[in-house]
């Protein structure tokens, strides 16, 4: 598992590469979480090299999400894989989450949230 972040316009996107399994969940929990501890309130998942998640993967995400969630902020998912996406469909996080398939999609969505400048 390869976990990136980076920020973009406010907004912090991680980028997982490999497969999250149970091997993994605990390491990328902790990454997701790290910075939503640290005040990010809006968090993108960029799935778009993840080859594999399993239900430790899935809940992982979900613990993230409702972290940003109960900071008055969001989660985004994006670009899934066929694989990926049918895994996150089935487990009905397509009704949890928002998952768009382009990166650009998701910050577009959180462009709208941004404060105003001081």
């Amino acid at each position: 598992m390869n976990i990136k972040h980076r920020q973009v316009d406010g907004v912090t996107v991680v980028n997982l590469s490999g497969r999250l399994d149970s091997a993994t969940s605990g390491d990328v929990m902790d990454q997701l979480n790290g910075p939503v501890n640290a005040g990010a309130t809006r968090l993108i998942v960029n799935l778009k090299d993840l080859t594999y998640i399993s239900s430790a993967g899935l809940r992982s995400i979900l613990v993230a999400a409702k972290m940003t969630k109960t900071l008055n902020g969001g989660m985004r998912l994006c670009e899934p894989n066929a694989l990926v996406s049918k895994t996150l469909e089935v487990s009905g996080f397509d009704n949890l989450i928002k998952i768009d398939s382009l990166e650009s999609q998701s910050l577009e969505a959180f462009r709208g949230d941004r404060p105003p400048a001081s």
